[in-house]
C-alpha cells in the first residue's frame, strides 16, 4: 500500500516575504487526506495525499515523511506527483493505525505536521483447498496432501493441520517467498482401506482469519493381512522375584510382519517390545505372586493387521524357601537381524538371596566377522533384587573401506569378557546401577567373541551362527547358545 500522491500550493515568486527577508520562518501547514476506505483489510493498499502550503503563498521545498504511529514508511521530496515506491503501504498489521505526514521544512519556512487520519485494519480472509498426490490409493501405500492457503489481499503464512475426519494425521508449515508460497504438505501412510474423509485446517496468524478445506474423500483400497499372535513365557509358574521372558510370535501368510507388541494385563500395558522376523520378547522381574492374566496385543503396520494373542495365564508362586541363587535369564529362540542393523536379547537379572553386592559380568562368544556384542543396562526391577538389561549385537553393511581382506578363520572358542560391571545390593531390593562398556574392537582385538574388528568391504557376512553368551552374577554362571541368523 502507498500514500499515492503529494500536492503543494503556493506562488512561484522567487521575491520573500517581508518577513522572510526579516529572518523569520513563513509558516506552513500540511493537510493530510486518506482517500481509500477507512476500514481496511490485511493486505490492502492504503493510498492518500499530503498538502504543504505556506501562509503567505511562496513555494515550498525540502520532503514530507509518511508516519504509521511513531514509525515513518515513506518519505518523498516536494514534488508535484511523487509517489511512494509500490509496497510501501501495503502490510499494516491488525489493528488501529494512526498516520500522519510531516514537512520537513526549508530555509524560509517552518515545518509542520498534519492532522492525524486513524485507519482500521481487519484480518484478511482466506480460503483453503486440499488435493492428494494418489487417490486412490492402496492399502498400506503413502500419499502426499497438499493444502493450498490463499488470502483475499494478502499473502497467508502460518501452519495447516490435516485431519482424516476427526483423527489429526499431523501438521505442516506454509512456504513463504517461494514458487510454492501459501502451500503446505504432508506425507502419510494410508492404512486402513475404505472411504477417508480428509480436510486441510489452517489456523489463521492473526492477520489472515483461518479457514476449513471442503471435504476430500479419499479411497483406500485393498485389505490388510490376517495376523495371529501367540504369547508364551519362559517359565510358568516362576517363583516371585525371578526372571520371566515373554515371547510373542505374530505371523501373517505371505508377508513380513513389523510393528510393536504391547504386553497387557487387566487393560495396564506392562511393556513393548518391536517385531523382528516376526518375534517380539519383553523381560521383568516384577510381577507379584498370584495370577496374572497377560495377553500380547500386535498394533499392525502397513500390510498387516492387529491382532491379539488368547489370555496367558501367568502364576507366580511366593518363594517358601531359600531364594534362588544368583543368575540371568537370557530370552530364548533364533535371533534374526539384517546386515548393518542391530537386535536386542533380553537379559533378566536375578541378584540371589543374600545382601551382599555382587559383580555381574556378561560375555559373549562364537560372533561373525564385523559384528559386536554390548550389555546394555535396563530399568531397575522391585523390591525382589532383580533388574532387566539387553544384550545387543550389532552387525557391519557392505560398504568401501579401502580394504579386500576377506574374511579369516570362524572366531576361536573361549569367553570374551565384554567388560561389564553391575553391583546388586541387598537382599529383595531393587538394582541401583548398571555400568556397561560396548565391546569395542579397540579394545578386543587380541581377543575372540565379539569380531576381529577387521574391515574388509563385505561387512557381516550373511549366515547362520550358533553363538554363546554367558553371565554371571556374584559367581553364579549361566550359559546360554543362541542362534543368529544374518541375512541380507
Amino acid at each position: 500500500m502507498s500514500i499515492r500522491r503529494l500536492i503543494f500550493t503556493g506562488s512561484m515568486l522567487l521575491a520573500l516575504s517581508a518577513q522572510g527577508m526579516a529572518g523569520t520562518k513563513v509558516p506552513s501547514t500540511v493537510a493530510l487526506e486518506v482517500t481509500t476506505p477507512l476500514n481496511a483489510f490485511y493486505g490492502e493498499a492504503i493510498d492518500g495525499t499530503a498538502q504543504v502550503t505556506a501562509s503567505d503563498g511562496t513555494a515550498v521545498t525540502g520532503t514530507v515523511t509518511f508516519y504509521d504511529g511513531t514509525k515513518s514508511f515513506c518519505t518523498l521530496p516536494l514534488t508535484n506527483g511523487a509517489s511512494c515506491p509500490e509496497g510501501s503501504g501495503k502490510g499494516f498489521s491488525v489493528g488501529t493505525h494512526l498516520f500522519t505526514a510531516v514537512y520537513s521544512g526549508d530555509a524560509t519556512h517552518e515545518g509542520a505536521t498534519s492532522n492525524a487520519v486513524t485507519v482500521m485494519v481487519n484480518e484478511d480472509t482466506t480460503t483453503i483447498a486440499v488435493a492428494s498426490s494418489m487417490n486412490p490409493v492402496a492399502v498400506g501405500g503413502g500419499t502426499i496432501y497438499t493444502a493450498a492457503v490463499a488470502g483475499a489481499h494478502a499473502p497467508a503464512s502460518g501452519t495447516v493441520t490435516f485431519l482424516d475426519g476427526t483423527v489429526v494425521m499431523g501438521s505442516a508449515t506454509l512456504n513463504t517467498g517461494l514458487s510454492t508460497s501459501g502451500t503446505a504438505a504432508l506425507s502419510v501412510l494410508m492404512l486402513v482401506p475404505g472411504d477417508h474423509a480428509i480436510t486441510a485446517v489452517y489456523v489463521g496468524n492473526g492477520n489472515s482469519a483461518g479457514s476449513t478445506s471442503a471435504v476430500l474423500h479419499e479411497v483406500v483400497q485393498g485389505t490388510l493381512a490376517a495376523t495371529t499372535t501367540t504369547l508364551t513365557s519362559s517359565a510358568n509358574p516362576a517363583v516371585a522375584g525371578t526372571g520371566i521372558v515373554f515371547t510373542a510370535k505374530v505371523a501373517a501368510a505371505g508377508t513380513v510382519v513389523a510393528g510393536t507388541v504391547m504386553f497387557v494385563e487387566g487393560g495396564a500395558v506392562l511393556g513393548s517390545a518391536a517385531v523382528t522376523a516376526g518375534v517380539a520378547t519383553w523381560s521383568t522381574s516384577a510381577l507379584s505372586a498370584g495370577s496374572h492374566s497377560i495377553v500380547a496385543h500386535y498394533g499392525g503396520d502397513g500390510r498387516t493387521a492387529a491382532s491379539v494373542s488368547a489370555v496367558l495365564n501367568e502364576v507366580v508362586q511366593a518363594q517358601t524357601g531359600p531364594e534362588p541363587p544368583p543368575g540371568l535369564t537370557l530370552g530364548t529362540g533364533t535371533i534374526t537381524v539384517a546386515a548393518g542393523d542391530t537386535v536386542s536379547v533380553p537379559v533378566v537379572l536375578n541378584a540371589g538371596a543374600t545382601g551382599m553386592a555382587k559383580a555381574v559380568s556378561l560375555s559373549c562368544n562364537g560372533l561373525p566377522e564385523e559384528a559386536s556384542c554390548s550389555y546394555v543396562p535396563g530399568a531397575s526391577g522391585s523390591a525382589t533384587g532383580s533388574g532387566t538389561a539387553t544384550l545387543r549385537i550389532a552387525t557391519s553393511s557392505p560398504r568401501d573401506c579401502g580394504s579386500s581382506t576377506p574374511y579369516g578363520v570362524p572366531a576361536k572358542s573361549g569367553l570374551l569378557p565384554v567388560g561389564l560391571l553391575l553391583v546388586l545390593a541387598g537382599r529383595r531390593r531393587a538394582v541401583r546401577g548398571l555400568l556397561g562398556v560396548v565391546c569395542a574392537v579397540a579394545m578386543i582385538s587380541a581377543m575372540t567373541g565379539c569380531g576381529t574388528g577387521n574391515c574388509t568391504d563385505l561387512g557381516t557376512r550373511p549366515g547362520t551362527y550358533t553363538i554363546t553368551v554367558t553371565g554371571s552374577v556374584g559367581g553364579a554362571v549361566v550359559s546360554q547358545k543362541l542362534k543368529l541368523v544374518v541375512t541380507p
